[in-house]
């Protein structure tokens, strides 16, 4: 009966995955967190203007979420964003890089629609397994140093520039270990004092 056609569900997962990603960012339709950070210069989600550097971001919400996250991947980072916004996109441009390996080992495709944003369809096994908690957390962290790491140079270089030490140092593997371990030790390292370096320490030596 056409019944029966009229009340058919579409169980084909290509479909129903790329649709829910289209209308995730159609016009008119701005689920995308980005979207609360950014306005659709021409309406069409190609071109996101930031609310906070007011640079226009060219390439749709996907490559605008680098921009506020800086990862340099896709865009410039923005100069103006709060860390808190910031290490939430890092947390959700990481977890999308996950996910996109984990299709692609699943051998799913990966595609782009017209506005910019990100589709994929399955390629033969249809079954998508969870990525794994520690996997996300560890593509969060590589991109939280890739982003931190220029930063962290330009202050180990202030240090050589300020205090006069001999560029030559920096060939130390003393001076590397030491980067190393206080790597090791983690936020909230307080270096020696004064009186530690030139007394204490030293006599140890």
């Amino acid at each position: 009966m056409s019944g029966n056609a009229s009340n058919s569900v579409d169980t084909n997962p290509s479909a129903s995955l790329s649709f829910n990603s289209r209308s995730k960012n159609a016009p008119g339709n701005r689920s995308d967190i980005g979207w609360k950070h950014g306005f659709d210069i021409n309406g069409n989600g190609r071109k996101v203007k930031c609310n906070y550097c007011s640079k226009i971001v060219s390439g749709g919400i996907f490559r605008f979420k680098h921009h506020l996250a800086g990862t340099r991947e896709d865009s410039e980072p923005c100069a103006s964003v709060s860390g808190e916004i910031k290490n939430l996109m890092i947390k959700i441009v990481a977890e999308a890089k996950h996910a996109t390996l984990k299709r692609r080992k699943l051998n799913i495709i990966d595609e782009e629609d017209e506005g910019g944003h990100m589709l994929f369809g399955f390629k033969g096994k249809q079954t998508v397994a969870n990525a794994s908690k520690g996997g996300v957390q560890e593509t969060i962290n590589q991109m939280m140093k890739k982003g931190f790491k220029e930063e962290v140079d330009a202050q180990v270089a202030e240090v050589f520039y300020t205090s006069a030490i001999h560029f030559n140092v920096i060939r130390n593997p003393a001076f590397a270990k030491m980067c190393e371990m206080i790597g090791k030790y983690g936020v909230g390292y307080k270096p020696p004092s004064y009186y530690d370096i030139r007394e204490k320490l030293l006599n140890k030596l």
